[in-house]
Formats: C-alpha cells, sequence, structure tokens
C-alpha cells in the first residue's frame, strides 16, 4: 500500500480537501474523496487488478494516483462540483460568482445603493460544517504528527 495524496485547496473563496488513498493488493483500488469540513462531497474509485503482477506495479500505482488525484483537483477548479457542492453545504460561495455553462465564472451585479435587503432563507451553511474552524492549512501528515507529539508530552507531563 502506498502513501497517499493530500491537498487543501480554496476554491470560489472555500477550503476544500482533495485525498487520494491506495487500498493495497487485498484490495487493488484508488480512491479518491473531495471534503469540505468532514462531509465528502465526491468520490472517484479505479481499479489496477491488471498491475498487481507487473514488475513496476509501484511506479504504475503511484503515477495512477497522481493522475486520479490532479484530475479531481481540476474537475474542483472548473466548477464540475459546484451544483452538488450547493445542493449538499448551502450558499458556502463567498466570492459572489456563480458558474456558467461553459465553466467560466461571471460576477452578479452589485446591488444598488438604494436597494432594500431582502431576507436570506436559513441554509445548512449557517449551521456549522463538521469540523469548520479547526480544519488546517497543513497536510494532514503533518496534523497527526502534531497530534502524536503533543499527546505524548502530556503523557511525560502527568508521569513525572
Amino acid at each position: 500500500m502506498l502513501s497517499g495524496f493530500n491537498t487543501n485547496i480554496r476554491h470560489r473563496g472555500v477550503l476544500f480537501h482533495v485525498q487520494t488513498e491506495d487500498s493495497g493488493v487485498r484490495a487493488p483500488h484508488i480512491i479518491t474523496h473531495l471534503y469540505h469540513g468532514g462531509t465528502i462531497l465526491a468520490s472517484e474509485k479505479s481499479g489496477y487488478e491488471e498491475l498487481l503482477d507487473c514488475d513496476d506495479r509501484e511506479a504504475g500505482v503511484k503515477s495512477r494516483m497522481e493522475t486520479q488525484h490532479k484530475s479531481m483537483l481540476k474537475r474542483l477548479r472548473g466548477n464540475a462540483f459546484d451544483e452538488i457542492i450547493t445542493q449538499v453545504l448551502g450558499d458556502v460561495f463567498s466570492d459572489g460568482a456563480e458558474p456558467d455553462v461553459t465553466g467560466a465564472t461571471t460576477r452578479p451585479e452589485p446591488p444598488s445603493v438604494t436597494a432594500e435587503p431582502t431576507p436570506v432563507p436559513a441554509t445548512r451553511s449557517e449551521a456549522r460544517s463538521f469540523g469548520e474552524g479547526i480544519v488546517s492549512e497543513k497536510p494532514l501528515d503533518e496534523v497527526v504528527l502534531e497530534y502524536l507529539v503533543d499527546s505524548a508530552r502530556k503523557r511525560k507531563r502527568t508521569a513525572s
């Protein structure tokens, strides 16, 4: 089983996390998830059974993992997941841009100064998302290592 890839990426003002993992030779597939605050928004799974008997299996799997990971990042950047993101999380995009059918983004006209404020319906985005406020810009392995070091220090202090 190979080490995976983790990328924190901002899209339209919102922080997302893309994670790609190898399940190993017993379950030869690669899984990539797109997360926001602990919620899986999209997944992609591909098998690599045909590589199991190859001499360069590790290099082949790593190459496929990179390709699949980069593909998820490109699709996020290309607004491919904007509809599902809005369905699951509500109106979370802070940039005010709306994707058009070509994949580009267009900014809405700013409201006139004399416009009356309109009530905004409550959405899931107003509720606190799982992990909100604790999502780190650091890679997952650094976050885990920091936690383990802090935990070991606390145990050492209580033992003395």
